[in-house]
């Protein structure tokens, strides 16, 4: 995207802010201006379209200071960089957010920001429906262009670049006084004049050389000079997330609901297996029973159907298999009246559709009120009958009339 919208928040809420569109392709600006409130960021919106947005921020909002780390034994340093600073910031550390800057020898230039103040600028920001990619102090945007320090006249402030990644915002009232206490904290190795770039026609500092640079709108200077900027505070908890993380995440969620969904189907598919396989099982045990009252001459059940295909042709004989299975269909009846008498055997004579049967039951009187029901429908010769301790067994043949 060759096109970017840059921001300048005000210090409050009720101070103005600045934006410019630039086209990095062009080096030309497409449109500028300035809100009147932080609430009247939701007008850029549409304006910024799919472009990038990046934010200067005040630098009178927070502190831009140094201090002597030795590069030797820097990462475990930082850890304690807020304990270091404690004595240097009138707010507690812990309601800080620090982010460590370019390296100048053994000095360290950090920016230290308070996080309500952080908040507030990313709310001011969320509800203008903007997404920021950068977050920088309006005062490290000023090119150096080689000079030592860089000047901007800004409203009632100037911005000053003191180092590469140090600054001030100095209310213009205040430099007479200011200004001389700045430049006696600087160390010098001659007796050379700091040298500054000034980007506005009012910079007149004593003790300094100033350097006049072309003459612009103080937005298109900074918008220059904030993508080479050496600290952007949107780091650390405040670091945005990219959009590949974002869609990552959303793909995530598909796919774990996706997943959620055939595990749900696998579990369903699974119990409605177990459910056929416990009706199997039931249905093959009812099968079981039945062959077995029917033929309970067999002990063992190895192949049901093969057996029972061999007993039908055993009892068809050359035919008559239909006479059996209605001779054995109008004896249910019979068998439910008297209901302890079992058949042991069965065999059926085809070619003169005769059914023998030798049963059991536990007493005389149920052999022979089972013959009296079944003689109703069939000739009946009955055989004698042999009596155990707990049972009596008998030969019946049964005939067609």
């Amino acid at each position: 995207m060759s096109e970017r919208l840059f921001i300048r928040l005000g210090k409050t809420s009720e101070h103005p802010c600045s934006w410019l569109v630039w086209s990095e392709q062009a080096q030309e600006i497409i449109a500028s201006g300035e809100l009147a409130d932080a609430a009247s960021l939701s007008s850029l919106a549409e304006r910024a379209g799919n472009r990038p947005v990046d934010v200067l921020v005040p630098a009178a909002n927070m502190t831009l200071t140094q201090i002597m780390l030795p590069e030797k034994g820097q990462r475990q340093a930082l850890k304690a960089l807020p304990y270091m600073l404690e004595e240097s910031l009138a707010t507690n550390v812990d309601n800080m957010h620090f982010v460590v800057g370019p390296r100048e020898g053994e000095q360290l230039n950090v920016a230290a920001v308070a996080h309500e103040q952080m908040q507030l600028w990313l709310e001011w920001l969320h509800h203008a429906g903007l997404k920021v990619k950068r977050i920088v102090p309006d005062c490290l945007a000023l090119p150096l262009d080689q000079c030592r320090w860089a000047a901007m006249s800004v409203g009632s402030e100037y911005l000053i670049r003191t180092s590469e990644g140090g600054g001030v915002s100095l209310p213009k009232a205040w430099s007479a006084i200011a200004l001389p206490r700045l430049l006696s904290q600087v160390v010098q190795t001659n007796d050379d004049p700091i040298s500054m770039a000034s980007y506005s026609d009012d910079i007149d500092f004593s003790g300094v050389q100033v350097e006049s640079k072309p003459l612009d709108l103080p937005m298109m200077v900074l918008a220059k000079g904030i993508l080479n900027a050496p600290i952007n505070l949107l780091s650390g908890v405040y670091k945005p997330k990219s959009e590949y993380s974002k869609q990552l995440f959303i793909w995530k969620n598909a796919a774990i609901v996706i997943m959620l969904a055939i595990v749900l189907a696998l579990v369903n598919k699974g119990l409605a297996i177990h459910q056929l396989n416990n009706r199997t099982a039931e249905l093959q045990a009812q099968s079981e029973v039945i062959f077995k009252l029917s033929l309970p001459a067999v002990n063992r059940i190895v192949n049901m159907r093969s057996q029972m295909d061999s007993q039908l042709r055993s009892m068809q004989g050359q035919g008559g298999g239909a006479v059996f299975f209605e001779m054995l269909d109008n004896l249910k009846p019979a068998f439910s009246k008297v209901p302890e008498l079992k058949p042991n055997t069965l065999r059926f004579e085809a070619n003169r559709n005769e059914l023998r049967m030798q049963v059991t039951a536990k007493t005389y009187g149920q052999i022979e009120e089972f013959k009296a029901f079944v003689a109703k429908d069939y000739q009946l010769d009955g055989g004698a009958m042999n009596s155990s301790e707990d049972s009596v067994t008998s030969t019946l043949t049964l005939r067609i009339k």
